[in-house]
């Protein structure tokens, strides 16, 4: 009887972590992600609604995709919608990291040309490649970019879920490599569950929260108009 129980607990954590097991994207030469034309998700369907990619200056800062279970150019329909949508973000730069991070490449850099001048080729190479950063500058920094996103998709009024505003931008904290995958998980309109590369890493059940999220992107105040028709396949 404890072995079976043990055999059934162990097949059920196999299943719930194939279901959550997120797609492995690559960045192209062009810096963009090939989105399947559908997902399936715990056995249930989802079709691409739209894509792009969130530019800034002259980084592609990360690439999104929206799969829902019925296409739509209507964002308050989607919003509201009681269906689950699934919402993809994939970091396409190096460049799109936090002030910590930003500060670490820096010192790392100056760190190279003392290596530099010593001869000490071996150890600058190994630096440089763990860096994983083209440049040490041209950097957009993930605390200001989503506190003015959140802020201005809003138009200011993000005081009643602040804490999860300051929640969500943490997940940014660490260095963001190319290609980690992001995926928000929207339950009905008053639940979002975020993975990263597979791993919850943030569950809120909280009604204006998720809509916060949303507005960012297909909100009427979206802080992109580009990538907002490409989500919603409404540009031209």
């Amino acid at each position: 009887m404890i072995r079976r129980f043990f055999v059934l607990t162990f097949l059920g954590a196999i299943i719930l972590t194939n279901s959550f097991a997120q797609t492995s994207y690559k960045v192209n030469l062009l810096f963009n992600i090939d989105f399947p034309d559908q997902v399936t998700i715990e056995n249930d369907k989802f079709i691409l609604n739209g894509e792009g990619s969130y530019i800034q200056g002259v980084h592609k800062l990360f690439a999104c995709g929206l799969y829902v279970k019925e296409k739509s150019d209507d964002p308050v329909k989607i919003i509201y919608s009681e269906d689950t949508k699934i919402f993809e973000l994939v970091v396409t730069t190096t460049q799109f990291q936090s002030q910590k991070t930003i500060d670490e490449i820096k010192n790392l850099h100056e760190e190279n040309k003392d290596l530099l001048k010593k001869g000490e080729i071996t150890t600058l190479i190994s630096n440089v490649k763990n860096a994983d950063v083209a440049l040490p500058s041209n950097f957009v920094e993930s605390v200001n970019f989503f506190e003015k996103a959140f802020d201005g998709a809003n138009r200011g009024n993000t005081d009643d879920y602040h804490g999860y505003i300051e929640e969500f931008i943490q997940l940014f904290e660490d260095k963001n490599l190319l290609e980690d995958h992001y995926r928000l998980t929207f339950l009905g309109e008053n639940r979002v569950i975020i993975y990263k590369n597979s791993q919850k890493v943030m569950d809120v059940q909280d009604k204006a929260f998720p809509k916060a999220l949303f507005n960012i992107f297909i909100g009427n105040d979206a802080t992109n108009k580009r990538l907002k028709g490409n989500l919603l396949h409404t540009a031209s």
